[in-house]
């Protein structure tokens, strides 16, 4: 590889993040296009099995996606072995492989990229009873806003209509 491609490279990975995040992970890579006819949209769709009891599926469009690795052994990840999918690459391969087989990489996103996560879970009828996603007024989803309506638990309370609340 010349220092030229290898500097390319570096360009096409600053500013992302790996997924699965995690190294060596590897995750099952897919392709699928939604939306009409007139207008479809390329998506990357990583699908990564933490646990028996875990899975989680990440979806992202194709041209937030930077880079993909391809290892030549998906059990024993070297980044110098295997194949790289670089820029226009990445748009190519997904429309010559759409709903296909599953192939085995790491994708490389960039950090602001939109993207849909789905979180499969084998749980207890108790754990699942206490599981909540994260609120629309939760400091986890808000925490760039700092006006008073999203600061604390007494705030979230104070927002609806219930005098008998004891705060």
């Amino acid at each position: 590889m010349s220092s030229s491609e290898e500097q390319l490279r570096a360009m096409y990975l600053s500013g992302t993040v790996s997924i699965p995040p995690k190294f060596p992970d590897v995750a099952d890579i897919t392709f699928c296009s939604t939306g009409s006819l007139k207008k479809p949209k390329l998506l990357v769709i990583a699908v990564q099995t933490i646990s028996p009891k875990v899975t989680i599926k990440r979806t992202f469009f194709v041209e937030d996606v930077t880079c993909i690795f391809l290892p030549s052994d998906s059990t024993c990840v070297d980044l110098r072995c295997g194949e790289w999918l670089e820029g226009d690459e990445v748009a190519s391969r997904a429309r010559t492989t759409l709903n296909q087989d599953a192939l085995q990489g790491i994708l490389y996103v960039r950090e602001y990229a939109q993207s849909l996560l789905e979180v499969q879970a084998g749980l207890t009828a108790a754990e699942s009873a206490e599981y909540y996603p994260p609120l629309p007024d939760d400091r986890s989803v808000n925490h760039y806003r700092m006006d008073k309506s999203d600061r604390g638990i007494r705030s979230v309370f104070e927002s609806y209509d219930n005098p008998g609340c004891g705060f």
